[in-house]
C-alpha cells in the first residue's frame, strides 16, 4: 500500500466524521416558541461531558453524565442580542481603559515638557546675567538689575562700592538706559 492509498484512506475517514458529526448536530435540540408570558421556554440542554464519581477507582465513570440545564437568571434578557451587548460592553470597557492609560501618558508627558520648559527658562535667565560679564559679577549684576543700590550690592557680594558702580553701570547699559552714572 502506497502513500497515495494511505492519504485516499485518511480522507475517507475523515469525510465519514464529519458526516457522523453533521448527523448528531441535525438531531440535536433546538430552542422552543417562546412561552405564554412572553419569556422563551427552556429547551433541555445538551449533554455535557461529566465522568460520574463512582465508589471503585478502578471503574471509569460514563462518558456522558445527567443533562444539566443552563442557570439562567430570572428577569434577565436571554435574547440572542444579549451576547453581542455584552461583548460591545467588554470591548468598550477594554478600549476605555486604554485610552486612560494613554491619557495618563500624556499628562506625564506634558508633565516633563513643563519642567524641560522651566529649566530652559531658567537657563535663559541666566544666560541674560551672565552676558557680557564676569561670572564672579553674576550675583551682583542680578541685585543691580533689581535697583539696589551700590552700597548694599558691594556688602552683599563682598565687593568694593567702586566694583558695585561698575556693575550698576553694566546693568543701566544692557538694560538700553544711558551709561552714566549718578
Amino acid at each position: 500500500m502506497g502513500l497515495r492509498e494511505l492519504i485516499l484512506a485518511a480522507i475517507a475517514l475523515l469525510a465519514v466524521y464529519v458526516g457522523y458529526q453533521l448527523y448528531r448536530a441535525s438531531r440535536a435540540p433546538r430552542m422552543s416558541a417562546p412561552g405564554p408570558d412572553g419569556t422563551p421556554a427552556e429547551a433541555p440542554a445538551l449533554a455535557e461531558i461529566v465522568v460520574a464519581e463512582s465508589d471503585d477507582d478502578d471503574e471509569p465513570g460514563p462518558l456522558y453524565g445527567r443533562e444539566r440545564p443552563a442557570p439562567a437568571p430570572a428577569g434577565t434578557d436571554t435574547a440572542p442580542d444579549a451576547f453581542q451587548h455584552e461583548l460591545e460592553v467588554r470591548q468598550l470597557r477594554r478600549e476605555l481603559e486604554q485610552q486612560g492609560s494613554a491619557l495618563a501618558d500624556l499628562k506625564r508627558e506634558l508633565d516633563e515638557v513643563r519642567e524641560q520648559l522651566r529649566a530652559h527658562k531658567e537657563q535663559a535667565d541666566a544666560g541674560l546675567v551672565t552676558r557680557g560679564a564676569s561670572p564672579e559679577y553674576n550675583e551682583a549684576l542680578v541685585f543691580a538689575r533689581r535697583g539696589l543700590a551700590a552700597e548694599a550690592i558691594a556688602e552683599r557680594c563682598g565687593i568694593t562700592v567702586a566694583e558695585a558702580e561698575l556693575v550698576q553701570s553694566l546693568a543701566r547699559s544692557q538694560g538700553g538706559e544711558s551709561g552714566n552714572a549718578q
